[in-house]
């Protein structure tokens, strides 16, 4: 390390931690103060700046501080919320926990088709395709990474814009769940045809980067850190936003309050595959400001792949001291957390009072009512836990039996109409993916 590098760290640590240690490390230890304090005026005035010691250190100290101390004073002391950030993947405009490969632009592989961004982490695969062949064909390609032939990968899901463009999510084929290994090289199998693909290693958030962890709030919530990066987009200001859970099964859906208060979703087995549909994701808009009290809405950038949005651009220039107030942010358990059988009445109402723990917060599945020999009403409690600041939005319901059910969460209260495909006298019921508004009002002072 030399020595500018040395000084800029050094100006960003604490000063009674630095004063601190360097009383304990040189306790003992003759030196000729004298020529020591000569030789740091030399060294420190080329920098013609104000420091941010409440007095200029022996530059001697200074260097045992840096190469003795720095692990434990700035690991263990200054940065332990930020620790929980350096397993944070930048990729896209989105972020992902742990290694992961992507690909730096659009790869054209034929004229029907190319690929317009490609990704994939630890439990994740996506990527967004442009191509003329149709649904039908794509519905069946395969990806093979290079290293593991074994394995295969599958479409799980996808959603499409109507102009040839499909966003594709993938699971483990072979294993039928979201085991997938990150991985850099792979075979592409669509339409009777391989292609080869090599990926870019995305490089994770570390202690070299601007990271701001949010100041302590009233509204404590433990299970989640949130903090900021700060970086540069067009000559202008952009932060990452970054979000950081004790769980490793919860993952970011979105940052921001819920615009919508109520949630309506329906999901349908429509022989082939599950359709879902659902209200309440759009939050409000974030914002930050300048030391001047200008305020900058964070934009998501208009060429933002892959979800969800963590870079926003803000219009603030490029050395601008932001401040960002984050009210809430979306997340969802992406696990199941309970099972449990519920007999249907003949008619009438059944009360059940099943309590169901949902990781951040609990509920209670209060009642359930026949409406038809094929349909009937489950009724939840929500929010029974002891996280006040910490909503459920929904979670999923399901059952082998079940053809369709249409949920709606509201308040305290969810209302689910299932229907099925014949009569039914009960139901096995799992509960899975709840997702929870979590309301930290949380305070970013960016560096």
């Amino acid at each position: 390390m030399n020595e500018d590098k040395m000084i800029v760290m050094l100006s960003n640590l604490d000063d009674d931690l630095i004063e601190k240690e360097i009383d304990n490390l040189m306790d003992g230890v003759e030196c000729d103060m004298e020529s020591i304090n000569r030789k740091a005026n030399q060294k420190l005035e080329k920098y013609n700046r104000k420091m941010k010691f409440r007095k200029i250190l022996p530059y001697a100290a200074a260097v045992c501080l840096c190469f003795i101390c720095i692990n434990t004073v700035y690991a263990d002391e200054i940065s332990q919320a930020l620790r929980s950030f350096f397993n944070k993947t930048p990729v896209y405009s989105t972020m992902v926990d742990g290694g992961a490969y992507y690909l730096k632009g659009s790869l054209v592989l034929d004229d029907n088709l190319a690929i317009d961004s490609f990704m994939v982490s630890e439990g994740r695969l996506d990527m967004e395709l442009a191509s003329k062949l149709g649904i039908e064909v794509l519905d069946d390609m395969k990806i093979i990474p290079k290293d593991v032939p074994d394995a295969q990968y599958v479409m799980g899901g996808y959603s499409e814009d109507g102009n040839n463009k499909y966003f594709f999510s993938f699971m483990n084929g072979k294993e039928n769940n979201n085991n997938i290994k990150p991985f850099k090289a792979f075979d592409l199998l669509v339409g009777g045809k391989t292609y080869a693909v090599t990926l870019d290693e995305a490089k994770s958030l570390d202690r070299a980067q601007k990271l701001s962890a949010s100041e302590a709030t009233s509204n404590n919530i433990d299970m989640v850190t949130v903090g900021a990066n700060s970086i540069e987009k067009n000559g202008k200001q952009a932060v990452q936003l970054i979000a950081s859970f004790k769980n490793k099964d919860m993952k970011l859906s979105r940052f921001g309050q819920p615009v919508d208060t109520t949630v309506k979703n329906v999901v349908e087995n429509v022989g082939n595959g599950i359709e879902a549909t659902g209200t309440g994701s759009r939050t409000e808009d974030i914002y930050a400001t300048d030391k001047s009290g200008t305020k900058y809405k964070l934009e998501v950038p208009a060429d933002a792949k892959a979800a969800p949005v963590t870079t926003f651009e803000t219009g603030a220039s490029k050395d601008s001291q932001l401040t960002i107030n984050l009210p809430a942010l979306l997340a969802t358990y992406q696990k199941s957390v309970d099972n449990f059988r519920v007999d249907i009445p003949k008619d009438g109402e059944t009360i059940l009072n099943h309590e169901v723990d949902l990781i951040a917060q609990k509920a209670v599945a209060k009642s359930i009512k026949r409406l038809s020999p094929k349909s009937a009403e489950l009724v939840f409690q929500l929010n029974t836990g002891d996280e006040k600041y910490v909503g459920i939005r929904s979670f999923q319901v399901h059952d082998k039996d079940m053809k369709k059910i249409s949920s709606e969460f509201s308040g305290d209260t969810a209302v689910m109409t299932i229907e099925f495909d014949k009569a039914v006298d009960a139901l096995d019921l799992e509960i899975s993916w709840p997702s929870f508004v979590m309301n930290g009002n949380w305070t970013i002072n960016m560096k």
